[in-house]
């Protein structure tokens, strides 16, 4: 199959119609990251191999964010010399197939039909549900390479096997034999799982063994109900004599319980009486204590209130003096500030006359800073001159290195020791004719005419073979026997020919020559470091750094130049000599600098006077406040004590007649607290031994009727379950009878699946041991081109189902995992190249490659690049990538930008 147009509307990031135009042979598909490459790409698979009516989130993507558009792709490509024309629209469920029919679009089949003929053409499968999966795409499961997917993980479909089994000639399987080959598959499938092999649910043999586990379970259930049979009958008999045993116990206790109900009334009247008295005492203790702690807060309430009123007015006589010195120390504040503010003004004139002087003296500084700048910058410029020019003679020599000397040095000496030997054993002819002869001497392989007067003496030299023809009389040929002769004449051969690239680019054959231009460019390198280091020394900077500085220099000097009033008498500091200047200002600042510091003592005194001050002040202030703020808070504790007087003296009685009632409480208490005692010692013979006694027994009576009732429960419900077992309960003679014949039957199936199974492996191992053929010429192309590629240091295996598997290196096989990515990506690729070549014997076939070498270095690129124009030769290669600067070097190819 071979590609000539892709047609996209609405198609993802295609908001706009956009096709492009493919050709045979190799096709460059570029432009940038996000640029819709892979897209294009894409909508080939999606076109080809999913349904017109499909939802799935594949087909939902392919509508423009944010947009209502429809999604539509036509796709022209010819087949078996055929041209045809798919178009569909998945949103508006349109599928349109076209053959070309002389001139013109003949439809050929629409909707459903369209789908299913367009897969008979370009092969594969369309999905059942869901998305499209490479398995599904034919030949495009090994031919087309998606972005980021360079390995093929799946097995190579029917299709691809069906294919190469064409091309190659190799026979897999007769029809027969795959009839017999597809009845012992199935039959093998029908008892076990393809995978792991287990017995599949469904199969005679499961079931026959799953009905053995049932019935053994019954069975085992069978004797377990038997068991728990016996064992619920001896637990009804025991529990029913502990229940006759329990009932004569619970009799006898109670007897016991109710003899004591007489003795029980007594002890708790006792307790009444007892408690009561504890109640009343508990009252009066209250109130003794209420009564006793009011008159001992009315008390202290008149103590404090004659406290509180002599510290207050301690407080006022203190507060009156302290406001006065306050007053004072303000007025004094007021006087320094004045006489600081006539001081802040003198210093802020003479600073800002220090300022314009400073900027008079740093100007002056700068001016002489920048002769010395310039002074330096025109002795670095010379030094850069003479690097210039220094460096332009060492770029027009071309010498050797030292490593590349010694090469041509040894290469020169074999070279001349091999002509030295070649001359000791050639074959040399000397002639001296009595008349003129002329004619064609071949020596070895090189002929050369020949003409001699009578009487002369020539001589010829020649390696291997001596041939001469003489003219109108015949010729002699002469060849040595000797095989070291010619091999020495091969291997000269070599080395002059290696010797001429190796001197190629120096312009000169001659050693000494070499030799000199080496040591004319060490000497220059050496004249090159002497400056660099001169320069170094100098300074760290180049010239233009330099040349900006001394321009900052300029401007900053004119800028400062500005900043000085024109009507300030340093003003005429610019056009004066600089020395003077300089030390005039210098003499100034000094001055200014006295003054300043003179004017700032007394304003440090000052402020220090003031800061004094006003720390007396604030320490005044604070002692008032607080003055101030203890009498308010004694006046309003004066006032709380007074309103809680008044609240304990509200009830209208004495101090005496309250202290009268407190000792009647105290004798009330005392006569309580006696007759309670009494009660007390009698509490353990008239209270805890009658009670403790009928505690006793009325827990026994309690327990002893809870254990009855449990174990008329317990024997009622386990004659329940005794009726259900008895009910439920199976002859085991007839399953185990049952199970037996079962066995036997699973020993039948069981022989028969082993059989089956061994049939099936032999039939598997021979066609994998079959389809080994289809492997070798794959193998044998992916091998000659990764030799291309990568030299003949690797050796590539090819696994069972036909794929690169393992790879070997000097000897050892290791799997092709442990190759960089970029390795393995250059692999598959090359694996997808001879695959399609191999299919397109009877028809060119289509190889897309999405960014296959984007992890290969220059090298091999190159390499790359050679084996894809050769088999461009032989069928359509799509390559998509974002560096088409990488592709250049192709001339044939056709380049499509996407941008």
């Amino acid at each position: 199959m071979k590609l000539e147009t892709i047609h996209l509307e609405n198609w993802k990031k295609f908001t706009e119609p956009r096709e492009i135009q493919l050709q045979d042979g190799l096709n460059i598909l570029h432009g940038a990251n996000e640029s819709g490459k892979t897209t294009l790409i894409d909508s080939l698979i999606t076109t080809f191999y999913s349904k017109h009516t499909s939802s799935s989130a594949r087909i939902k993507s392919l509508k423009p964010w944010g947009t209502s558009l429809q999604p539509r792709s036509t796709i022209t490509f010819t087949k078996n010399r055929e041209k045809y024309r798919i178009s569909k629209g998945f949103q508006e469920k349109r599928s349109i197939l076209e053959k070309m029919d002389g001139n013109n679009w003949k439809k050929i089949a629409e909707g459903d039909r369209a789908d299913k003929e367009l897969i008979q053409l370009v092969g594969g499968a369309l999905p059942g549900r869901g998305d499209t999966r490479p398995e599904q795409w034919g030949l495009g499961q090994t031919l087309w390479m998606v972005q980021g997917k360079p390995i093929i993980s799946d097995d190579l479909n029917d299709e691809t096997l069906s294919s190469l089994q064409a091309m190659v000639g190799a026979t897999i399987e007769s029809d027969t034999e795959k009839i017999v080959l597809s009845s012992i598959r199935s039959r093998f499938l029908e008892i076990y799982t393809e995978k792991t092999r287990t017995l599949k649910k469904g199969s005679q043999l499961k079931k026959v063994q799953d009905e053995i586990n049932n019935l053994q379970g019954e069975l085992s259930q069978s004797l377990l109900q038997n068991t728990k049979r016996d064992e619920l009958i001896r637990q009804i008999e025991d529990t029913e004599f502990l229940l006759n045993r329990n009932q004569a116990n619970l009799q006898a206790a109670t007897g016991e319980r109710d003899k004591l109900a007489g003795e029980v009334e007594a002890a708790q009247e006792h307790q009444n009486n007892r408690e009561e008295l504890e109640r009343e005492i508990k009252e009066i203790n209250t109130e003794f204590e209420t009564l006793t702690q009011k008159i001992g807060d009315i008390v202290d309430s008149y103590l404090e209130i004659d406290q509180v009123t002599k510290e207050k007015d301690e407080m006022e006589v203190l507060l009156n003096p302290l406001e006065t010195e306050l007053d004072n120390l303000e007025e004094k504040i007021q006087a320094k500030k004045n006489s600081l503010s006539e001081i802040t003004q003198k210093m802020d004139l003479a600073n800002d006359e220090k300022s314009i002087v400073g900027i008079a003296h740093t100007t002056v500084m700068d001016e002489q800073a920048l002769e010395s700048l310039k002074q330096r910058f025109q002795e670095i410029d010379d030094l850069y001159q003479d690097l210039y020019l220094a460096r332009e003679e060492l770029s027009t020599i071309i010498a050797p290195t030292t490593g590349q000397m010694e090469k041509i040095e040894k290469l020169k000496k074999d070279i001349d020791k091999t002509l030295i030997s070649l001359e000791a054993m050639g074959l040399v002819l000397n002639i001296s004719p009595e008349v003129e002869m002329s004619g064609e001497i071949i020596l070895d392989s090189e002929s050369n005419p020949f003409s001699i007067d009578m009487d002369e003496q020539i001589s010829w030299t020649a390696n291997q073979s001596l041939k001469i023809k003489i003219d109108q009389l015949g010729e002699l040929e002469v060849k040595s026997g000797s095989e070291d002769v010619r091999v020495m004449k091969e291997e000269l051969e070599k080395m002059e020919l290696l010797y001429q690239e190796l001197v190629a680019p120096f312009g000169t054959e001659d050693i000494d020559k070499l030799k000199s231009l080496i040591i004319r460019k060490k000497t220059k390198e050496d004249d090159i470091k002497r400056i660099e280091s001169e320069l170094s020394k100098k300074t760290d900077k180049n010239r233009e750094e330099l040349q900006k500085e001394i321009i900052e220099y300029e401007n900053t000097i004119k800028l400062k130049w500005s900043k000085i009033p024109d009507d300030s008498p340093y003003s005429e500091c610019e056009s004066r000599d600089k020395a003077q200047v300089r030390e005039d200002l210098s003499r100034k600042i000094i001055q200014l600098e006295g003054e300043l510091k003179t004017l700032g003592q007394e304003r440090d005194q000052l402020n220090n006077d003031m800061d004094a001050n006003r720390t007396l002040v604030q320490e005044l202030e604070k002692n008032i406040h607080q003055y101030k703020t203890d009498i308010h808070g004694k006046a309003q504790i004066l006032d709380q004590i007074k309103k809680g007087l008044k609240r304990l003296e509200s009830d209208g009685i004495s101090q005496e007649e309250r202290q009268q009632q407190l000792n009647q409480l105290s004798v009330t208490l005392d006569q309580k607290k006696r007759a309670w005692q009494v009660y007390q010692d009698e509490i353990d013979e008239k209270e805890k031994q009658p009670l403790g006694a009928y505690e006793g027994l009325k827990t026994k009576v309690q327990r002893l009727e809870e254990d009855i009732q449990n174990q008329k429960i317990k024997m009622a419900r386990w004659d329940s379950e005794l009726q259900i077992l008895i009910n439920q309960s199976r002859d085991t003679n007839l399953l185990e009878e049952k199970l037996e014949q079962l066995k036997s039957r699973e020993r039948e199936l069981d022989t028969e699946a082993q059989a089956l199974e061994l049939l099936f492996d032999l039939t598997s191992f021979y066609r994998e041991n079959t389809i080994s053929e289809l492997s070798e010429p794959i193998r044998q192309q992916v091998t000659g081109d990764l030799e291309k590629l990568l030299g003949p240091k690797y050796s590539l295996s090819f696994s069972r189902e036909m794929k690169p598997d393992s790879i070997e290196v000097c000897g050892e096989e290791a799997p092709l995992d442990l190759l960089s990515f970029g390795t393995q990506e250059q692999v598959w690729c090359l694996f997808r190249l001879a695959l399609g070549n191999i299919l397109s014997g009877d028809e060119q076939q289509l190889v897309v490659l999405d960014d296959p070498l984007v992890n290969t270095d220059p090298v091999r690129m190159h390499h790359a690049l050679e084996i894809l124009e050769e088999n461009a030769r032989n069928m359509q290669i799509i390559v998509v990538t974002c560096d088409v600067d990488k592709y250049n070097s192709l001339k044939d190819a056709n380049f499509i930008s996407v941008e």
